[in-house]
């Protein structure tokens, strides 16, 4: 009967052991690899105005606006192999870019040929897998377009901060990152937290819960009067990171944001969902 304890005890020992592994977390590309990336963004977003006296020349006035939106985005990213200094070169080519907007029931006309499709950036992975782009090629697109291009590609790999220690399971970190939300031809950044905590660790994938939260208050004088904007927002999401490959293959994360704008004698209430997909696959040369 001790035997049958005894092994017992070392199971239990065992158990607890592998329960607390740690698991340590950095994105980062490989040389010698391609990266095929989706990713889709469906907006749903209603947006309800009053304007009073001179603001609408006749009295008060209501207005509605309600807009849904879905933006598909493919891309592969290719690595070369390890040179001097250890860095590696890697290119990215933009497959796909479409957008369809419907605005009050009215499906929005979108350009057939979008530029941005079949651009290419060319640069150099550090030695720890972060990129530097050199030079951005797409000449149907204008300085404006270019610039966007070149700034998303520089993102990618450093969109998540994981801590500089391996982590256990049900362990949490929380990052600040930046979500743009366009009113007019103007775009304002709002930050947002997050907060990752891993849930399971299976084989060679990791599953992270996230949870979103976003508070803004913003006042700013005016001639006119004053403008201020208050933001509120909270989602959820889940994530799934290949260990192996240093990389997160999928995402899903749900957003709902509320904004109330006042504007000199103009009030503006917005109620926006933002559901944001990503998966990629990976596959060595």
């Amino acid at each position: 009967m001790r035997k049958y304890f005894f092994v017992a005890a070392i199971l239990m020992a065992a158990t607890a052991v592998k329960a607390q592994k740690t698991v340590p977390f950095k994105l980062k590309f490989l040389p010698n690899h391609t990266y095929t990336i989706t990713g889709n963004t469906v907006t749903d977003s209603r947006i309800n105005s009053v304007g009073k006296g001179n603001a609408m020349k006749k009295g008060s006035q209501k207005r509605s606006l309600e807009s849904k939106g879905n933006t598909a985005m493919g891309y592969i990213i290719k690595t070369g192999p390890v040179g001097a200094g250890g860095n590696f070169p890697f290119t990215v080519t933009i497959t796909n870019f479409s957008s369809k907007n419907i605005v009050n029931g009215v499906a929005q006309a979108a350009p057939k040929n979008n530029p941005v499709v079949g651009a290419i950036s060319r640069g150099l992975c550090t030695r720890d897998g972060q990129m530097q782009t050199q030079s951005v090629t797409f000449p149907n697109a204008d300085a404006k377009t270019q610039k966007a291009v070149l700034n998303m590609v520089n993102k990618l790999g450093d969109e998540i901060k994981f801590p500089n220690r391996p982590m256990k399971i049900g362990e949490s970190f929380t990052q600040e990152k930046p979500f743009n939300v366009v009113n007019g031809q103007k775009s304002i950044g709002i930050k947002t937290t997050v907060i990752y905590t891993l849930k399971a660790v299976k084989g060679n994938l990791a599953y992270f819960d996230t949870k979103e939260a976003i508070t803004m208050n913003i006042a700013t004088p005016k001639p006119t009067g004053n403008a201020d904007m208050k933001t509120t927002g909270n989602g959820k999401g889940t994530m799934i990171y290949d260990i192996a490959h240093n990389m997160a293959i999928a995402k899903a994360d749900d957003l709902d944001m509320k904004m109330d704008m006042h504007v000199g004698t103009m009030t503006m209430a917005i109620d926006a969902n933002t559901a944001v997909s990503y998966k990629a696959r990976i596959s060595a040369k």
